[in-house]
């Protein structure tokens, strides 16, 4: 059986739909599995063993109208003859993708948005009880297919290029590693930076053998300085924000022994790498986007009256007020010593 998966983006939303293909692969293992996603994330996708073939999407193109781009992706995609097309992503354009395949089979949600569901041959509502993502898209292989419950975990293929990436902005000496993800692509996301700094104080007070990377964007180096200077430069810490690429952040997210971060996408790839996570939530709600698998990581929700707010733009700036630093610093050292997350 030929399977097609469409999942183009965000980052953080194709890892959620790795459990599912997963498992799909496990209750199919003779099925050749290909999966779209955007350009800039394929990669990502050809870390899951079970995908055989990722066809590149070039959004940026498309917007453009560029015909030739058009043209190559329509050729990759007919490519093949796909007996089942599987849209994750429910939007329109992930509807016509579905559609211009030519599977027979296509199948999606029933809450699809922009129309999707005009496209689909067979429709699965999720019962309300679901609220991750990542549960909603193994509940639809489930439903469709006869899959394993509990479903197996995914594993991500590193490979070695992507590590001696890491190495060589973060040369290994047998320190622990602790990353930092002090931003994200929404500013309502973002907890502020004396407030991460306070964490890092009181973890390094405790764990003076630590090293901390701070992870980021070219655009965000600024904010990460700016958590340097609060901690006065402290020897233990580094800015790599602007330094890494997809390959280099992944394989440092795989070496460090915890992750403490805002709602972003860094957070869902060590997740899906097994790295425990201490997160804090504000403008979102974790219990549709939290860090998923194992229960190995550790939540910290905002007490704002408004959270969650969805807002992209925080009204309030309070995402922190009234959470203690020593809480989630105490998180963190846990998870630094192999303890299992307070209920």
């Amino acid at each position: 059986m030929r399977l097609l998966i469409i999942k183009p983006s965000s980052l953080g939303d194709i890892v959620h739909s790795f459990p599912a293909v997963t498992a799909l692969k496990h209750c199919l293992p003779a099925s050749r599995i290909c999966w779209v996603a955007n350009d800039n994330l394929a990669a990502l996708v050809e870390l899951l063993p079970e995908v055989d073939r990722v066809i590149e999407y070039p959004r940026q193109q498309f917007s453009r109208c560029n015909l030739r781009a058009i043209k190559n992706f329509w050729r990759d995609l007919r490519s093949e003859q796909y007996d089942v097309a599987i849209d994750f992503q429910g939007l329109l354009r992930s509807g016509l993708i579905a559609r211009a395949s030519g599977a027979a089979r296509r199948l999606g949600f029933a809450g699809a948005r922009e129309g999707a569901t005009l496209f689909y041959t067979e429709k699965f509502l999720p019962p309300p009880a679901l609220k991750h993502a990542a549960e909603k898209n193994l509940a639809l292989v489930q439903h469709f297919f006869s899959c394993p419950t509990p479903p197996p975990a995914a594993a991500l293929a590193v490979p070695a290029e992507w590590q001696a990436a890491a190495d060589a902005l973060l040369p290994p000496n047998g320190q622990e590693l602790l990353a930092v993800g002090f931003s994200s692509r929404w500013e309502s996301k973002n907890w502020d930076c004396q407030f991460f700094a306070s964490v890092l104080l009181l973890v390094l007070a405790q764990r003076p053998g630590l090293r901390c990377w701070l992870l980021g964007s070219a655009a965000e180096r600024a904010r990460g300085d700016e958590i340097l200077s609060l901690l006065s430069g402290h020897p233990a810490v580094i800015n790599l924000a602007g330094r890494t690429s997809l390959s280099s952040l992944t394989g440092l997210l795989r070496r460090s022994q915890a992750l403490l971060t805002n709602d972003s996408g860094p957070m869902h790839i060590a997740a899906a790498l097994g790295t425990p996570c201490i997160a804090l939530f504000g403008a979102t709600d974790p219990e549709l986007t939290g860090p998923y698998g194992e229960n190995r990581h550790q939540v910290f929700r905002s007490l704002c009256p408004d959270s969650p707010c969805f807002l992209r733009r925080c009204p309030r700036e309070l995402c922190s007020a009234g959470i203690a630093p020593q809480d989630v610093a105490d998180a963190i050292l846990a998870r630094l010593s192999g303890a299992s997350p307070v209920a």
